[in-house]
């Protein structure tokens, strides 16, 4: 997959080959996203095109309310790991600011869209651009028509809601991953590399990975999963504490911490990918070490049945 970074929009130039391109910002690269995704790379290839996807970064939430630090399902590099492994010939990613997101729909079109050769758009029905989110399908097909080609999508509906981006966050943070996963079509993972932790879990006969999440994602609440982590290229079973060790020596810093099921290797500075696929239980603070590594043991047990 091709990567081009539009820093500008006012130096874009005109590109020399026509594309059939799907756009927006792309969080969690849900089973909507793919839809769209899908869409586009058909097209290019019936009319013999380039497939692109238009993104934008940071995301235009942020800059439109001047907000430094949101969480995300898909972090930027989390995000262009998946669209690489969708097929997409080429991702294109415009720098958003102020500047731009005062842009008026028309201007928005001539600048950024007719520059880039747009043959064919592949937009989702309630798709808006422009200043205030002015622009909409009904713009693009009346103002646009002479340029290119808009193509309209509606996404697959679930208990009479559409599948979104903000629903699937209401999941996450709920610990339901039944209803994330499914809206996701995989399972929620987020990324991090192991460091040096208290080693608490080692001396009681479970040793963790300590994970130092470093991207901004959106969180589940606290509590223990069951999931898969990949370590060196290898998937493995695992189960998952995030919280503050109450029972050990509660701590303010927030802790992920992975329990790899059936692995003894030092990973330290490892990056790790991990999923989730079930929420097993709450935090809880024990009375003792003893009634932690009981129900440790018993968590370990809930794991492999549900990863069975």
């Amino acid at each position: 997959m091709q990567q081009r970074i539009i820093k500008d929009h006012r130096e874009l130039f005109q590109s020399d080959y026509d594309i059939a391109a799907c756009i927006g910002y792309f969080d969690g690269v849900h089973l909507g996203h793919q839809k769209l995704i899908n869409k586009t790379i058909a097209v290019a290839k019936e009319k013999g095109l380039k497939s692109a996807l238009i993104t934008f970064d940071p995301d235009p939430w942020t800059v439109i309310h001047n907000k430094n630090k949101v969480n995300h399902i898909t972090p930027i590099k989390e995000k262009m790991r998946l669209i690489a492994s969708l097929g997409i010939d080429e991702l294109i990613i415009v720098q958003f600011n102020k500047e731009v997101s005062k842009l008026e729909p028309q201007v928005f079109i001539e600048q950024i869209l007719i520059p880039l050769r747009v043959s064919d758009l592949i937009v989702g029905e309630d798709f808006k651009f422009g200043f205030k989110g002015a622009g909409n399908v009904a713009y693009l097909q009346e103002h646009a028509a002479i340029f290119f080609h808009t193509h309209v999508l509606t996404f697959k509906e679930q208990d009479d809601k559409k599948i979104g981006t903000t629903l699937i966050s209401q999941a996450i943070l709920k610990g339901d991953f039944d209803r994330a996963n499914e809206m996701l079509g995989r399972a929620y993972t987020l990324s991090g590399y192991v460091k040096q932790g208290n080693r608490e879990g080692t001396r009681i006969g479970f040793p963790t990975a300590n994970l130092d999440v470093v991207d901004e994602y959106v969180l589940p609440p606290k509590g223990v999963y069951a999931g898969y982590v990949e370590v060196k290229g290898e998937k493995h079973k695992s189960v998952l504490n995030i919280g503050h060790n109450p029972t050990f020596n509660h701590s303010k810093e927030l802790s992920i911490e992975t329990h790899i099921l059936d692995y003894n290797d030092i990973i330290y500075g490892e990056l790790l990918k991990q999923s989730f696929v079930y929420r097993i239980r709450d935090e809880i603070e024990f009375p003792s070490v003893e009634a932690l590594i009981k129900q440790m043991e018993e968590d370990v047990k809930i794991a492999l049945e549900v990863l069975k």
